[in-house]
């Protein structure tokens, strides 16, 4: 069992993180100098596989592949050319299966045409699970203790995670989030929060007399194999990940 109390909280924000917009093609650079990110995702419904490339590092140019070079998914028998994603200041590669089972191996070939060489990254998906409580609509004082259940796992080589996100309403109208993150956890299906101890949330510019909406994040995560081809620090990962359903929390009894 996981007994949480805070004394202190993360700030609640969005951080920016130094990262690069331009983007440079594979067929101008050299193996060894490409950086990888490749991970595989499942809420439960399929399972994403996403691939990012940059040059060096995570802040380096990201890479467009060109000149027949090419990313190649497998998941059991299945396999997809990954296709580009390009949202703001990123480019990535996805694919989109259906299995989600725990076990599913993944793989992610990458081919370089000019060098006549493959790079294989390989993930296996850890467990699946479901979230117990809290569930829809259920409610909490800010003076009670909130507990977190969930299926446990009993497999020694993959990370549990929780972040918990609230949402209130400030005296001018405007929303207010508190983030409470806890990124190791013990993966035996219980995690209790001392609400009382959260201090932003005795923050006078939140309206008391509204209810503050909050859900769960989980993630059960097993590291993967990198292709030692890649350059250093390269990650694979792959993950189970749920959202609870919302659930409120009164800041007056």
């Amino acid at each position: 069992m996981n007994t949480v109390r805070f004394s202190m909280l993360a700030l609640a924000c969005t951080t920016l993180l130094a990262c690069s917009n331009e983007t440079t093609d594979s067929e101008n650079v050299k193996t060894e100098a490409i950086w990888s990110k490749i991970y595989v995702t499942t809420t439960g419904e399929t399972s994403r596989v996403i691939a990012e490339l940059n040059i060096d590092g995570p802040t380096g140019n990201n890479i467009r592949l060109t000149a027949n070079d090419k990313l190649v998914a497998k998941a059991g028998n299945v396999s997809q050319v990954m296709s580009e994603d390009e949202a703001l200041f990123d480019v990535d590669y996805r694919a989109i299966f259906d299995t989600t089972s725990g076990g599913t191996q993944f793989t992610v070939d990458f081919t370089r045409a000019s060098e006549n060489k493959t790079l294989t990254t390989t993930m296996t998906l850890p467990r699946p699970f479901e979230i117990i409580t809290p569930q829809k609509n259920q409610s909490y004082s800010v003076n009670d203790e909130l507990i977190l259940a969930w299926t446990p796992g009993t497999e020694g080589d993959t990370r549990f995670e929780s972040k918990l996100t609230i949402e209130c309403k400030k005296n001018d109208g405007d929303s207010i989030f508190v983030n409470v993150n806890n990124e190791q956890l013990t993966d035996d299906g219980t995690q209790i929060f001392d609400l009382s101890t959260i201090a932003e949330l005795k923050n006078t510019a939140i309206n008391t007399r509204q209810e503050c909406s909050a859900e769960f994040y989980l993630a059960r995560t097993r590291q993967g194999s990198v292709d030692p081809g890649y350059a250093n620090g390269s990650s694979a990962k792959a993950v189970q990940e749920r959202y609870s359903d919302k659930f409120e929390i009164r800041l007056r009894n």
